[in-house]
């Protein structure tokens, strides 16, 4: 598994516009999650010294996004029932569409 130099780390709080050391540990956790996760989505074959900017920006999209308190989908006030959303953003995947690669399966 990939893990991400302090100097990765900064320039993906570079992206968020993030200062500070407090979400460093979130970052360095999640970091190699999203990279699997573009890589699997785009059926990609890089390596994290070779990762294109736009998987880049997708990771720092995705951890901001998970830093940030979700969205209430719903609440329901009789005995207290709250609903989150947790899935990222239509936007946030586009930044992989340019990388994703065709998945031919053969017929049978």
């Amino acid at each position: 598994m990939w893990e991400p130099t302090q100097e990765e780390i900064e320039q993906l709080k570079q992206l968020n516009n993030v200062t500070g050391a407090k979400h460093d540990g979130f970052y360095r956790a999640m970091a190699p999650i999203l990279f699997d996760v573009a890589k699997d989505h785009c059926n990609g074959k890089w390596e994290p010294s070779d990762m294109p900017q736009g998987v880049r920006l997708f990771i720092a999209k995705a951890i901001q996004f998970n830093t940030q308190s979700t969205g209430l989908k719903g609440r329901v006030m009789g005995t207290v029932s709250y609903s989150y959303d947790t899935e990222f953003p239509k936007a946030i995947w586009t930044y992989l569409r340019p990388y994703k690669r065709v998945r031919f399966h053969a017929l049978r």
